[in-house]
């Protein structure tokens, strides 16, 4: 039998150059309700939430359910830091970055998006250095820190 609903929430903090969960609020929610409006969030910036709901019935709780969103997202600001490239093959190089601070992303981010190409090199002393064919692949997720690009002419 349905007793209610326990609905909880939390915000994601930086802690010591680190991202963690914190828990900001739970509520017991009669079993009649369908809907409970959270209050109290941080709106002035994009801040990320999870929300989670879980069922009290007299034989127990159930599984928790969860949802994690922004509140005013917007486009992100800025740019990737720290980019390596290294060889991954004659024909791969592996792409490794520190992500955009949460602080900078304005909301979910979907994923990067990666730009290369090939490098028309003139001689040694011309300085003609030149990008042909430009290619661009997506990395998707959040929290994605590498991607490697595979099909590349041979050694260049």
């Amino acid at each position: 039998q349905l007793r209610g609903y326990i609905v909880f929430w939390r915000e994601w903090i930086p802690v010591n150059n680190m991202y963690q969960w914190e828990e900001k609020g739970w509520e017991h929610v009669d079993g009649s309700q369908s809907t409970f409006a959270v209050t109290g969030l941080r709106v002035g910036v994009p801040t990320r939430f999870k929300f989670g709901v879980l069922a009290d019935t007299v034989g127990g709780f159930g599984t928790e359910t969860y949802v994690d969103d922004y509140t005013n997202t917007g486009e992100p600001q800025g740019q990737v830091e720290d980019v390596e490239v290294t060889s991954a093959g004659p024909d791969a190089l592996n792409v490794t970055w520190t992500p955009l601070a949460l602080e900078r992303r304005n909301g979910r981010l979907l994923g990067y998006r990666i730009r290369y190409c090939r490098v028309a090199v003139g001689p040694v002393d011309s300085c003609s250095d030149s990008c042909t064919e430009a290619r661009e692949v997506n990395a998707s997720g959040e929290e994605t820190t590498f991607h490697q690009l595979r099909g590349l002419s041979p050694f260049t």
